[in-house]
């Protein structure tokens, strides 16, 4: 379908340039001079080879692996040539603690208690309070059939479960072409091969077949794209789109979705006396709450439908800049935890936009300014359709055939800093959502009010009566003077208000992107190097063995990564001009902690005391910055963008219903794969019909199983998860069956094991003797083998809200490996990792009941081993048991860090070991060493927990261990 829009728009290119529209590429936050790296589209799951860019360096450790194979240690990066240490300025005191630091007024971190009862609500089912009028999100009626019937009433013989394939293996084999398979030209040489299609049983010959049998007898339920032309400035753009408002219905008629589909705004709280509110999805939020009110004053009866928009250019080509601008769509109806994952198809591709340069106008500020208002043109075409529907409503079928008259409205829009000064017509450098001048972004404190949305619509409608007076008044009202924005007259919608926060771009591509910068400026890059050398490993630290000053082009990815050990390398450190780092200390854990509060996917109102909190503590020590010269001002957009994020969580919320990542992670399914699968000409064509067909299987899919299985029973409604539980999953067979001993001391280091064990056998068999009594009696105990079997490996599974078990996917992992050479005859360091060990009576969250120890060996005793020491009794022993060497006890943690400060446990010169059962562990734990003012070179990344005689607990290695180690 082609047809044209035509849109009249003049310019002057002699226009004033600060008028301009879209921003250049790249992040206008870099206010110090120079252009930005490219930070690029490359964030996800998925393999970092497949989209990095080329990169001669490969030195970095990757994150552990879920299989038993021999993991990756390059020992020669390990122990290879570094730059040598700065010399270390007298005057500064590299010792342990912080006695010397300065004593300011600034605000020290919150008392664990505080943020364990400010958090003890999350996790825990709310107190609900439903809308008040009864009618809201209520059926009008319901349907003779569900979508799935109603799709096999479409479907041609319909009788057979395959149709219209012809038996099972014709099904599966059309699925894994479509979906797993090679190119149409592979898949057509195979089908080629003689006899392979008979054998099979197969009812096409080749890829042209298959596709005819897709387009023609799969029905389709998901709108087809159109191919459109917008024209702006006598020049005509392409575009391929689809019906909003069918995007719309096919999302929310998916089956897969009905019976987790909110209908209704809720509010839920944390306390019976319903005074402390809770967020989550979206329709806890104050945003939904109030447009149902709106819509039930004027017409009783609605079910709002929020819509979520995303929009972001993106490369689908490494070298020869070819690019694609996506824009996505989704409802909010539909549960973050589904939403947020790219397998349940939660998001629709709505659009490709034009990606011309627009080359042929000279003139930047003219070229920005055409830019902008073919953006606005094509959005304002896309989603015409909505306007009707929003405000009068229209019969919308769910998946099991309930009907509802829906009320589509636009909600959230989710882009980075860029994308969403185009979406709003702001100025680059101002915020997009309020008032405050450049010149204050960086202040705390300065007053901030929404953007005036009637001001603004005031001004933009005078485009029609007076060319020079409109362009006066936008001025007037902080807007760019932008030809009828896609936003000036969707119903219910302030696009000012749904500017959503973006945790990748805002935190870690922006401010913690800053931050490292400002700490590698403020410090020795040779030094903080030298400390990311020397971090111990732990499975969720990625190691960087040549350190990080040396990176470029970082991706979220890896400054997530990094984020998990910046506060580490930087305690101690000295800085410039005899400055103690206290300062910095405390900036660097109130972004860390702002930065992980941020990403809960539940809040309470006292949760977000705490959020402001760390804000506040990042704002009452930014100024070391200032004074080590790194920094002349804070008027980052980013930075203030932070100072929205309670409210918005408030009205939309948690951050996990609207951040960029989910969007940037289907830039590799619906843009970059299907790219690929086209012949590079005419690209846009080829990759929306690869994506129908690809739609098509995915549906017929879900439909197949429902033939075979039928309806899901509906599961009830759970808390937010907070990821708190996990299970210990062991293999089935030892690492090494029989390790001799006196190889358990030499080799894994356990020089205490036998005398370890007769304590742990007296304690288990007599479990009320005294410390006297049982050092007494374990003198007696022997040991009836010489040999046990070890495991090298513990792993951890997380356990959900429902209490369902997720085994295809290792959270954590536990290492105690002794030295041994790899294939190519290089020796691989011993590794043993140091865990969180429940004492008896450690909680939920918290450390009160718990330690730290390191993981000497891990064993299991046989049957027979296991009848002579525990005689038959009332408790069956466990099967796998634990050599580990103590740490001290937990004190209160650090003031300027809040890191629990921890060493050895030594007793006559020796570390005192125990024999725990495995099941005691609650998770790995990363430790800090305490580097001092310059770190050791003698102390490596294999051998620094032996070398180093004290450490900090990282309660930033992952989002479990920051909320349970508190």
């Amino acid at each position: 379908m082609r047809c044209s829009i035509t849109i009249f728009w003049s310019f002057s290119e002699s226009e004033d340039a600060d008028l301009d529209g879209l921003a250049e590429d790249g992040d206008s936050d870099g206010l110090d001079g120079g252009d930005a790296d490219f930070t690029g589209d490359y964030f996800g799951y998925y393999d970092e080879q497949d989209l990095e860019w080329p990169d001669d360096d490969h030195d970095e450790l990757p994150l552990e692996s879920d299989g038993e194979d021999e993991e990756y240690h390059d020992t020669a990066l390990e122990h290879g040539w570094e730059r040598p240490a700065d010399p270390v300025q007298q005057d500064i005191d590299g010792g342990d603690d912080f006695e010397n630091l300065d004593n300011s007024d600034a605000l020290s971190q919150p008392h664990p208690a505080e943020r364990q009862e400010a958090e003890a609500p999350l996790g825990h089912q709310p107190i609900v309070e439903k809308f008040p009028r009864r009618h809201a999100g209520a059926p009008v009626h319901h349907s003779r059939t569900t979508a799935f019937e109603s799709y096999k009433n479409i479907l041609q013989g319909a009788e057979n479960v395959w149709a219209p394939f012809e038996s099972r293996i014709d099904y599966e084999v059309a699925k894994w072409a479509k979906l797993r398979g090679s190119g149409s030209t592979a898949f057509s040489e195979l089908l080629a091969i003689d006899g392979l299609r008979e054998a099979l049983g197969l009812s096409y010959q080749n890829s042209r077949e298959l596709n005819q049998v897709i387009d023609q007898q799969l029905p389709c339920r998901r709108p087809r794209f159109k191919h459109e032309e917008i024209i702006v400035a006598d020049e005509a753009f392409d575009v391929y789109s689809r019906d909003v408002m069918e995007c719309v219905k096919a999302l929310y008629s998916d089956p897969e979705f009905s019976p987790h589909l909110n209908y209704a705004p809720e509010r839920h709280y944390a306390d019976a006396d319903k005074t402390i509110r809770m967020y989550h999805d979206i329709h806890t939020g104050k945003w939904w709450w109030s447009t149902q009110a709106k819509l039930e004053t004027k017409k009783p009866g609605a079910t709002v439908i929020p819509i979520i928009l995303s929009s972001d250019k993106t490369q689908v080509t490494m070298f020869r800049n070819k690019s694609a601008y996506p824009v996505y769509m989704t409802i909010g109806n539909i549960p973050k935890e589904i939403r947020r994952k790219p397998s349940q198809r939660a998001w629709i591709l709505l659009a490709y936009l034009p990606t011309s340069k627009l080359d042929h106008i000279t003139n930047k500020a003219a070229r920005r300014r055409t830019a902008t208002n073919l953006f606005h043109a094509c959005l304002r075409h896309i989603l015409e359709p909505l306007k009707v529907p929003g405000e009068d409503g229209v019969a919308m079928a769910s998946g099991d055939g309930v009907v509802r008259r829906g009320h589509p409205i636009v909600a959230c829009y989710s882009a980075d800093y860029p994308e969403q000064l185009l979406t709003t017509g702001i100025k680059s450098g101002e915020c997009p959502k309020c008032d405050i001048p450049h010149k204050e972004l960086g202040s705390p404190h300065f007053p901030v009010n929404l953007r005036d949305l009637n001001a603004i619509l005031a001004a933009l409608s005078l485009v029609d009566e007076d060319y020079d007076l409109w362009r006066r008044a936008c001025q007037e009202c902080g807007i760019k003077p932008v030809f009828k924005p896609f936003w000036l007259d969707l119903p219910y919608t302030n696009i000012f208000q749904s500017i959503t926060p973006d945790v990748l771009h805002q935190l870690y591509q922006g401010i913690i992107k800053h931050l490292i910068e400002w700490i590698k400026e403020a410090c020795s890059e040779a030094e903080i190097d030298a400390r990311c050398r020397r971090l111990p490993p732990n499975h969720n630290i990625r190691l960087f063995l040549n350190g990080i000053s040396h990176l470029s082009r970082v991706s979220g990815t890896e400054h997530n990564q990094i984020c998990r050990f910046l506060l580490g390398i930087v305690i101690g450190i000295q800085l410039p001009g005899n400055l103690n780092n206290g300062r910095l200390t405390r900036a660097i854990r109130g972004i860390l902690d702002f930065l992980y509060l941020a990403q809960y996917p539940s809040h309470t109102d006292q949760t977000l005391v705490l959020l402001d909190d760390a804000l506040t503590r990042f704002h009452d020590n930014k100024d070391i910055f200032l004074d080590l010269g790194i920094r002349s001002n804070f008027n980052l957009p980013k930075l203030h963008s932070f100072r929205h994020y309670v409210h918005m969580i408030k009205m939309y919320g948690t951050t996990d219903n609207y951040n960029t990542e989910y969007t940037e992670r289907l830039h590799i399914d619906l843009t970059k794969d299907a790219y690929r699968a086209t012949n590079h000409k005419d690209e846009y064509s080829q990759m929306t019909l690869w994506l129908e067909r690809r739609e098509k299987i995915l549906w017929h899919d879900n439909f197949v199983k429902w033939r075979l299985v039928g309806d899901l029973a509906s599961q009830e409604r759970s808390p937010p998860d907070m990821d708190y539980r996990r299970a210990i999953k062991m293999t089935k067979h030892p690492t090494v069956k029989r390790v001799p001993l006196d190889r358990i001391v030499q080799d894994y280091g356990a020089t205490f094991f036998t005398a370890a064990l007769a304590r742990y056998v007296v304690g288990r068999n007599q479990p009320g003797l005294s410390a006297v009594q049982l050092e007494r009696e374990a003198a007696h105990i022997i040991l009836p083998f010489d040999t046990v079997a070890t495991f090298h490996r513990i792993k951890f599974h997380a356990i959900d809200a429902r209490g369902f078990r997720d085994s295809s996917v290792t959270v954590d992992s536990v290492h105690s490996q002794p030295s041994r050479k790899d294939k190519r005859g290089h020796t691989i360091p011993a590794r043993f990792d140091t865990v969180l060990v429940n004492e008896g009576d450690g909680g939920i969250t918290g450390v009160d009941g718990y330690r730290v120890a390191q993981v000497r060996v891990v064993f299991t005793l046989t049957t027979q081993a296991t009848n002579l020491l525990f005689p038959a009794g009332p408790v069956k022993p466990p099967a796998h048991l634990a050599y580990v060497e103590w740490f001290t006890p937990f004190q209160q943690p650090e003031s300027h860090h809040g890191l629990y400060k921890i060493s050895r446990l030594m007793r006559h010169g020796e570390r005192l070991a125990s024999i725990i059962d495995v099941s005691d562990i609650r998770r790995s734990v990363h430790l800090f060493p305490n580097f001092g003012a310059v770190v050791p070179r003698e102390w490596t990344s294999s051998t620094v927990l032996e070398l180093c005689p004290s450490f900090f607990v990282n309660s930033f290695s992952d989002r479990h261990a920051y909320l349970t180690i508190v």
